[in-house]
């Protein structure tokens, strides 16, 4: 069984939640101080969500998905693709 499949999916989301606010950041050009500031979020917390070392509510990823400027349900439904390829991979 691959390690991945051991994680919890819930553990699973969290890291991909952290792996498609960094790229996405990175694509609009963001520094993490400015998409911490554009999501009303400190940013010391936002490197640990991008690390996939922190859970963040419900409110404070659509925060993010704002400050993304992407619809919060397209942020959860990346993260749930990117967990379930973790899986099956």
């Amino acid at each position: 069984m691959p390690d991945s499949e051991k994680r919890p999916l819930r553990e699973r989301l969290y890291e991909c939640l952290g792996q498609i606010v960094t790229a996405r950041r990175k694509r609009l050009g963001l520094s993490q101080e400015e998409l911490a500031q554009e999501s009303g979020i400190d940013r010391a917390f936002l490197s640990k969500i991008e690390g996939g070392k922190k859970q963040p509510s419900f409110g404070l990823v659509a925060d993010i998905a704002q400050g993304l400027r992407m619809r919060y349900a397209r942020l959860v439904q990346n993260c749930e693709e990117c967990a379930n390829n973790e899986k099956s991979a």
